[in-house]
C-alpha cells in the first residue's frame, strides 16, 4: 500500500489558493529522489503577510502548535529567522513543520525565480543549486547529499559545487580550465586524487565553520526571547493565541535583523 508523504500533501495544501511555499531541505531531497524519506518538513515561504496567513490557517486547521522559534511574520522572516510548528496527524505521527523566507547562502534573485517559475504548480521544491547552498551546513552528512544533488546540474555547475572528488577529476579536463575552485584547479593541473580530496575537505571545513558562526549569532540574539517564550509557556497555547503572544515577545526582545547577516546573504 502506498503511504502518503504528509509533507508533500501539506505543500499542496499550502499552495491551494496561491503559490505560497516550496519544499526545502530533506523533503526537497526526497522530491528529487535522492533520498526515500526525511522525518521533518522544511519550506521556503513567500515573504508576504498573505502567505503567512495561508500557512497559519492550514496549520490551525490541523491542530498545530508553535515550537520555539520566531513568529511566522514577515518582520522576522525578512531577517533570516525561522518559524517552527508541530502537530499529530490522524495516525498519531508527529509532523514537524519549519519555515524560512530567506534561507542562508541563497541569493535573493534565486528566491524570486523560485516563485516566479513555479506558477500554478502545487507541489514544488527549491531548485537543486539553491538546495545545495542551503545544505552547506555544519552537518557532515549534508556534504554527501550535495554530491548527489550536483549530478542534477550541468557539468559546468556540477564541477563548481560537487563534493565528490571522482566527479571533480572526471569533469576537470572538459570544463575545469576556467574554475577558481581550489579542488578543480588541482584536478586541472594534474595533481593526484589525494590532493583533490584534501582541497574538498578544507573547503567543507570552511563552510561548516561559517555556518557555525552564523548560527551562533542567531542564538545569541535570540537568548532573551527564548527565555521569555519558555517562561510564558507560549508553545502550549492554541496556535492563534501563541502567535499573538510570540509577536508581542518578539517585538520586545527579538531583533528583526541580525548583524551582518543580510550583507553576507547578498554576497554569497
Amino acid at each position: 500500500m502506498r503511504v502518503e508523504n504528509i509533507y508533500f500533501a501539506l505543500t499542496e495544501a499550502f499552495n491551494r489558493e496561491a503559490q505560497t511555499v516550496a519544499l526545502a531541505s530533506g523533503q526537497a531531497v526526497v522530491f528529487y529522489r535522492i533520498a526515500i524519506m526525511s522525518k521533518d518538513g522544511d519550506w521556503v515561504i513567500r515573504e508576504s503577510p498573505e502567505a503567512c496567513e495561508r500557512v497559519l490557517r492550514e496549520l490551525e486547521r490541523r491542530g498545530a502548535r508553535y515550537r520555539i522559534g520566531a513568529p511566522l511574520d514577515v518582520r522576522w522572516l525578512a531577517g533570516g529567522w525561522s518559524s517552527h510548528f508541530e502537530f499529530f496527524d490522524a495516525s498519531q505521527r508527529r509532523v514537524r513543520c519549519d519555515f524560512v523566507s530567506r534561507p542562508p547562502r541563497v541569493p535573493p534573485a534565486s528566491l524570486v525565480a523560485l516563485f516566479e517559475g513555479a506558477r500554478d504548480r502545487a507541489l514544488v521544491a527549491v531548485d537543486p543549486e539553491s538546495l545545495i547552498l542551503m545544505k552547506r551546513t555544519q552537518r557532515a552528512k549534508d556534504y554527501a547529499v550535495i554530491g548527489e544533488l550536483a549530478t542534477l546540474l550541468s557539468p559546468e555547475r556540477e564541477i563548481e559545487l560537487t563534493t565528490d572528488p571522482d566527479r571533480v577529476l572526471a569533469l576537470a579536463p572538459a570544463v575545469g580550465a576556467a574554475s577558481r575552485r581550489p579542488a578543480v584547479q588541482a584536478a586541472w593541473s594534474g595533481a593526484g586524487r589525494r590532493v583533490v580530496v584534501t582541497r574538498l575537505a578544507e573547503e567543507a571545513d570552511d563552510l561548516q565553520q561559517q555556518d557555525a558562526a552564523r548560527l551562533a549569532m542567531y542564538e545569541e540574539a535570540a537568548r532573551s526571547y527564548i527565555e521569555a517564550c519558555r517562561a510564558g509557556a507560549l508553545t502550549d497555547l492554541p496556535l492563534r493565541d501563541a502567535h499573538a503572544r510570540l509577536c508581542e515577545a518578539a517585538e520586545r526582545s527579538l531583533p528583526t535583523h541580525v548583524a551582518q547577516e543580510s550583507r553576507r546573504a547578498d554576497v554569497e
